[in-house]
């Protein structure tokens, strides 16, 4: 499942950068589809970067200082959710900079 989650992940990247917005709703509707299987998927761009991170996988470009940023998400953190336990399903892979 984390592979379909990754294609649609990406298929959603593209489209934000093409600026498309003509299939966007039907994207929405497939995420909230994973969520109601349990799934929960995090885009955590923008987010500050900290060594002690679990849940992602950083390539660092430059110097790694408390202001670094992700700025790249190639693959998003997905976690299951069954029984009231969230298990780390995938790590993320991002870039920090």
């Amino acid at each position: 499942m984390t592979e379909i989650i990754n294609q649609v992940f990406a298929l959603d990247l593209k489209m934000k950068k093409e600026n498309n917005d003509s299939v966007k709703r039907y994207v929405d509707r497939i995420y909230h589809e994973f969520e109601s299987m349990g799934f929960q998927i995090v885009n955590p761009i923008g987010q500050s970067y900290r060594n002690e991170m679990t849940d992602v996988e950083a390539n660092i470009l430059g110097n790694l200082n408390k202001n670094s940023k992700i700025t790249k998400v190639l693959k998003p953190v997905v976690y299951r959710i069954e029984n009231n336990e969230t298990r780390l399903l995938q790590k993320g892979i991002v870039i920090v900079e």
